[in-house]
């Protein structure tokens, strides 16, 4: 595996005892520390508030606090140089079709830049926009990995 696109949400449970996948986002991101597998961003990304034009970088300044194990690991990736930076814009169908089945726009954006990545992989615990049905019919569709960090965490 190369790259993945890290939901916001999976890497908040690593902080949260009381969350079902602490366990597993502890885990998973431990794993990214010493792995060599890329998280994939939206361009404009940069963890200083003012510089970013990123929407998962928007996301991850605002939901992940200074010190905790997600915010660490993102800072450290960018630090690393092992972030990959793509256009958030699918083609036109493509984006359509993603418009149409995630109503969260947050979600869609997500989605869009997993679009664009490499090996298309998206490490989400949001069952609300990606509940269980929409995860097959969006690989079966789009050729994209939608997982649980326990369902990752053998791979990484």
């Amino acid at each position: 595996m190369v790259d993945i696109v890290i939901d916001t949400c999976t890497l908040k449970h690593a902080d949260d005892p009381k969350s079902k996948y602490f366990e597993y986002s502890v885990i998973f991101i431990q794993k990214m520390f010493i792995n060599t597998i890329n998280c994939t961003v939206d361009e404009g990304f940069s963890m200083d508030e003012t510089e970013n034009t990123s929407y998962l970088g928007y996301e991850y300044i605002k939901h992940l606090q200074p010190g905790t194990l997600g915010y660490r690991l993102i800072t450290h990736l960018a630090s690393n140089g092992r972030m990959d930076f793509v256009s958030n814009k699918p083609i036109n169908n493509i984006k359509n079709y993603i418009e149409q089945i995630i109503r969260n726009k947050k979600d869609r954006m997500f989605l869009r830049v997993t679009c664009n990545s490499t090996d298309k992989v998206l490490a989400s615990h949001d069952f609300t926009d990606y509940q269980i049905k929409k995860r097959r019919t969006i690989r079966r569709d789009l050729e994209i990995s939608i997982v649980t960090a326990e369902e990752i965490n053998d791979e990484i």
